[in-house]
């Protein structure tokens, strides 16, 4: 089968919700090619790019998938909710819940002649948020497939929930960030923000100078999720999700 196929596919499995019930195509054969098929879905699905996520920045969630980097998603408008929103999952989804910390960017960040610092990325945030993403892989294995699966899936986002902005940071403050987690009013979970690649701020800058390497880049108004800071966890339909993180404040989702 050809490569059409599964971009067809992948992008048909986005748009209803449904798990494909058998592979599209041959695995792809690079991470080049994965994101190769994940760019052309992303172009062709009629959604509106506002963003990206970024993939297995936590030790735990590597191990999860079985992988040894991050890699990029794309955050859809059709897929971004307020906090508080209802969240629509099929019964057949997987509901892997993850708190993470986002950024919405104030300017574009574009390919240059060196890579840009830290620093310089932080200079172009706007507002930084509290942000819950759903995530749910749409190909027949799930969580027991390859890493170039997961990112020809678009980074096997569902959906991300954004709490209010708060203006950005001190750079020290970032790693510091800590949450707790409540499903139904019930205490369950906890995580400190260097469990996403040493800190939020060290992910955005990797996201803004791996795109560049990708012949994209970061722009103003983009929403960017840095990765799961907690445990991985699974919740269920019906379930309400809150999570509050000091310095930032608090987001929940019913799902």
């Amino acid at each position: 089968m050809s490569q059409t196929a599964i971009i067809n596919a992948l992008r048909e499995a986005r748009l209803t919700g449904e798990k494909l019930a058998t592979y599209p195509g041959p695995t792809p054969s690079s991470m080049a090619e994965a994101f190769a098929i994940q760019s052309a879905v992303r172009t062709s699905i009629g959604w509106t790019h506002a963003g990206w996520k970024i993939g297995c920045t936590s030790d735990k969630a590597q191990k999860a998938l079985r992988t040894d980097g991050p890699f990029p998603g794309p955050v859809y408008r059709e897929r971004l909710f307020s906090t508080g929103s209802h969240v629509e999952t099929l019964a057949g989804n997987s509901r892997t819940t993850e708190p993470e910390i986002a950024f919405t960017l104030a300017r574009e960040l574009p390919a240059r002649d060196k890579p840009w610092s830290v620093d310089e990325v932080l200079e172009a945030v706007a507002t930084v948020h509290p942000s819950i993403e759903i995530v749910n892989p749409r190909l027949p294995r799930g969580f027991n497939d390859v890493v170039e699966w997961y990112v020809a899936d678009g980074g096997l986002s569902h959906a991300l929930v954004l709490g209010p902005g708060t203006k950005p940071l001190k750079r020290a403050d970032y790693a510091r960030i800590t949450n707790r987690i409540s499903i139904n009013g019930i205490s369950k979970y906890s995580g400190i923000a260097s469990n996403a690649l040493g800190g939020p701020e060290l992910a955005l800058t990797w996201l803004a100078n791996n795109l560049i390497a990708k012949g994209l880049f970061l722009r103003a108004g983009d929403v960017v999720t840095t990765g799961v800071i907690t445990e991985v966890f699974e919740t269920e339909i019906d379930d309400f999700v809150k999570a509050s993180y000091d310095l930032i404040g608090d987001v929940s989702v019913q799902l």
